[in-house]
């Protein structure tokens, strides 16, 4: 996990970096592939099909209507979401082809060539091959599309089961036309129209390679972004369930796209108020330096500094936290405090199951974050195990340091605010802190939401 401000930029430059005058200019959206543009044709022709073959044979019931209306709403489904969730688009447009189909295909199983006329019967079998064989191509599409590699395998099975399925419906129908009577025998007749039959099953085929080959290229994705896992660490099911997560986000690419922008928009307001705020105070401390001005004043313009920083901190909350949850923002947390030092800070997961509501994961990290805080500055420790255990209805944290360790008892220093912050936190939002002293030496501070009801 990365937090704001780590990518290599100029410190001093808080407006961050400059902007390219072609990333402005861009505002069109990139084409779409062309494998996507070609599924969504062939579907949207599949769904016409359909819709004039309801108006040339009107159902004689309402719901006959159903297949249409759910064909349409995939198809406009796939065509919305393309950017925002790319596998699910190609999912729904398989859905609008396959659903639209049903409706010549039914037309045709239940037409008869003698009762019809040839004329009639062959236009009926025509438009129910069409929709057949573009129900099948958007399928081969997903599964072959070239935006993510598959094996040369994939392809080939997609190929051969378009060509078998138009083959067999141009037999079909050349049958047909030349007056061929039913064989009760099995010939290679029917192993040539076999696809006519089973189409929904080449459909299904398809459609589970594309989703087998997305799920992987996003787990693959996924671990590229996450941490390592330490050796020998516990349980795995909070590493799996994290991995999930992950997987699930890359998923949705346009999730990722709204926690950038998120990202952006935050360092952008901090940067605003470091301007406004903090740069006047420094800039006034580094000229009653350079004029000689004596120590105590400069000493009382870096207070103020450091107490307008701490407001605006205490104002703020690391999108990390708000994007991703309490384990992810507690692991960058422990990434920035060893960046800072020669401390070492680990993480243990007992569990996580679900984000429990915002108030109380803020008030979870803040405590972290001082607890990390007094113990590298007060106690002089060399390291901080932080143990996490997290659910919708619970949590439970807990920081531990190596360090003098900390009496509650003793006489508060003046000016402090650690502990009766800490305190005051959990008791708004119903949770409760303690501070306890290690087993050999250095500190515990324990959070628990809800409160233990004594």
């Amino acid at each position: 996990m990365t937090g704001i401000g780590r990518a290599n930029a100029d410190p001093t430059d808080i407006h961050g970096p400059a902007v390219d005058a072609t990333s402005r200019v861009r505002t069109k959206l990139d084409p779409l592939p062309i494998a996507f543009r070609l599924a969504a044709a062939s579907a949207t022709v599949v769904v016409v099909l359909a819709a004039i073959v309801l108006y040339l044979n009107p159902p004689t019931r309402a719901d006959g209507l159903l297949p249409a209306l759910v064909a349409g709403a995939a198809l406009f489904a796939g065509l919305l979401t393309r950017r925002w969730a790319p596998s699910l688009a190609w999912v729904a447009l398989i859905v609008a082809a396959l659903v639209a189909a049903s409706v010549p295909i039914a037309v045709s199983r239940a037409a008869d060539p003698v009762a019809t006329g040839l004329g009639t019967w062959l236009l009926i079998a025509v438009r129910s091959s069409v929709a057949a064989i573009l129900t099948v191509v958007v399928a081969a599409l997903y599964a072959i599309r070239s935006e993510r590699r598959s094996t040369g395998r994939v392809t080939t099975l997609a190929t051969f089961l378009v060509a078998w399925l138009v083959v067999a419906c141009l037999l079909v129908l050349v049958l047909v036309i030349a007056g061929a009577r039913y064989d009760p025998a099995f010939t290679w007749v029917d192993v040539a129209t076999w696809p006519t039959s089973v189409f929904i099953q080449f459909v299904l085929v398809l459609t589970a390679f594309g989703v087998a080959a997305d799920l992987r290229a996003a787990a693959l994705r996924a671990d590229g972004r996450l941490p390592m896992a330490s050796p020998g660490g516990g349980d795995a099911s909070p590493r799996r369930a994290e991995r999930l997560r992950a997987t699930l986000r890359e998923l949705v690419p346009g999730q990722a796209a709204a926690e950038a922008a998120a990202i952006e928009s935050e360092r952008v307001r901090f940067a605003g108020d470091l301007h406004a705020v903090v740069l006047p105070a420094l800039r006034r401390a580094i000229a009653e330096v350079e004029a000689g001005g004596p120590v105590e004043a400069l000493a009382g313009r870096l207070r103020t500094v450091d107490l307008e920083l701490e407001r605006l901190m205490a104002d703020r909350w690391p999108v990390v936290l708000e994007a991703f949850g309490l384990v992810e923002a507690l692991e960058d947390l422990a990434e920035l405090t060893e960046a800072d030092g020669a401390i070492q800070v680990t993480i243990e997961v007992a569990s996580a199951t679900g984000r429990p509501p915002r108030d109380i994961e803020r008030t979870a990290w803040r405590i972290a974050q001082l607890a990390v805080d007094n113990a590298i500055r007060h106690a002089g420790a060399g390291r901080i195990s932080i143990g996490i255990a997290v659910a919708p209805e619970r949590l439970h944290l807990s920081v531990a340091d190596d360090g003098r360790g900390f009496d509650p008892a003793d006489p508060v220093r003046v000016g402090a605010r650690g502990v009766k912050d800490q305190v005051r936190r959990a008791t708004a939002v119903g949770a409760r802190v303690a501070i306890e002293a290690g087993a050999a030496s250095g500190t515990i501070v324990r959070f628990e939401w809800p409160a233990p009801v004594n």
